[in-house]
C-alpha cells in the first residue's frame, strides 16, 4: 500500500513538472531571422567576383613529405635541417600508407629523425642559427628538423654571401 502511494505521488509530481511550449509561427521566425547578423550576410553581390581555389596549388606541394614505410607525415619546405645520405629516400615520396600528425610520426620514428628547437626569429631569418649548431648536424646520421614550441616550421638558411671588392 505504501509503495502505491509513494508511486502514484512521484507520477503526479513527474507530470506536473512538464513545461507547456509555446509553437513558433512562422511569422515569429521570420522575425528571428531577420534580427540575426548572420542571416543578413547570405547570399554574395551578383557582382562580387566568386573565390576559387588556386590552380597548381596543394599542401602537399608546399610541404616536404616523410616517410618510413608504413606511415607518412607533412612538414613545412624548408623545415629539413639536415638530410644525411643514408635517409634521402624517406623524404619527399610518393605518400603511401597512413598519414600521421607530426607529432605521433615523430614519436615512431625517433630512431632516424631528431629535431632542433629555434626561435621565431631564427626562423625568420632576424637572428642567425649559429655555426656550431650547423656542424653538429653535419655529425648526425639523422634527418633534423626545425621545430619551434615541439611543431616543425620553416626556416631559411642565409646563404654564403660573396664578398664582392672593387678597387
Amino acid at each position: 500500500m505504501k509503495t502505491v502511494l509513494i508511486l502514484c505521488v512521484l507520477a503526479a509530481h513527474a507530470s506536473a513538472a512538464q513545461p507547456v511550449l509555446v509553437r513558433v509561427t512562422p511569422e515569429a521566425l521570420a522575425g528571428l531571422q531577420a534580427r540575426d547578423p548572420m542571416a543578413r550576410l547570405g547570399k554574395p553581390a551578383a557582382g562580387e567576383a566568386k573565390v576559387a581555389r588556386p590552380v597548381n596549388e596543394s599542401i602537399i606541394g608546399q610541404s616536404t613529405v616523410l616517410h618510413d614505410g608504413k606511415n607518412w607525415t607533412l612538414v613545412p619546405q624548408g623545415a629539413v635541417l639536415h638530410l644525411p645520405e643514408a635517409h634521402k629516400a624517406r623524404v619527399n615520396v610518393k605518400p603511401v600508407g597512413t598519414l600521421l600528425p607530426w607529432g605521433e610520426f615523430f614519436v615512431k620514428n625517433r630512431n632516424w629523425i631528431t629535431t632542433d628547437e629555434v626561435t621565431f626569429d631564427q626562423a625568420a631569418q632576424t637572428e642567425p642559427i649559429p655555426a656550431e649548431r650547423g656542424a653538429s648536424w653535419a655529425k648526425q646520421d639523422k634527418i633534423v628538423v626545425a621545430v619551434h614550441q615541439s611543431g616543425p616550421i620553416s626556416v631559411l638558411i642565409a646563404k654564403a654571401s660573396e664578398n664582392l671588392t672593387k678597387r
